[in-house]
């Protein structure tokens, strides 16, 4: 079995530094093993880095990043088979979540793990989002 990685280099993963934050924190925004991709957990922040404070769109810009991800890496969002969404105040964003992300996922839908979890890298951040894709090698 094949393993290889992909991580995009646009301006919209780029640190303040410079450098992706996949580069920063040596990591690959995703991986593919055999047919299947796993996507790291996408956060929503805007192209230009900042964080919105609305909840609503920090789910959208994580889901737009999670796209950009599978897409760049020649997979499509109909290619996932799990999801996994972690929440800060999850009773205060899962319906906006659910329903962005109907915008993103369409049947067959994929398993999906819902977690509250106390806090994610940054203070503000509200949702991070990973995947993992399979395609037929």
């Amino acid at each position: 079995m094949s393993i290889s990685t992909f991580s995009p280099d646009d301006t919209e993963f780029r640190t303040a530094a410079g450098p992706t934050i996949f580069e920063a924190f040596e990591y690959s925004a995703a991986v593919q093993a055999g047919g299947f991709l796993y996507v790291a957990g996408q956060i929503g922040l805007r192209e230009d880095g900042t964080i919105p404070a609305s909840d609503a769109e920090q789910i959208e810009h994580a889901f737009r990043r999670l796209k950009r991800v599978i897409e760049g890496a020649g997979y499509a969002m109909g290619d996932i088979v799990e999801l996994v969404s972690y929440h800060v105040g999850i009773a205060g964003n899962l319906a906006d979540f659910t329903r962005i992300k109907s915008d993103y996922i369409a049947a067959p839908f994929p398993a999906w793990t819902i977690l509250e979890v106390a806090g994610l890298a940054r203070k503000e951040l509200v949702i991070e989002i990973k995947a993992v894709a399979y395609r037929a090698p």
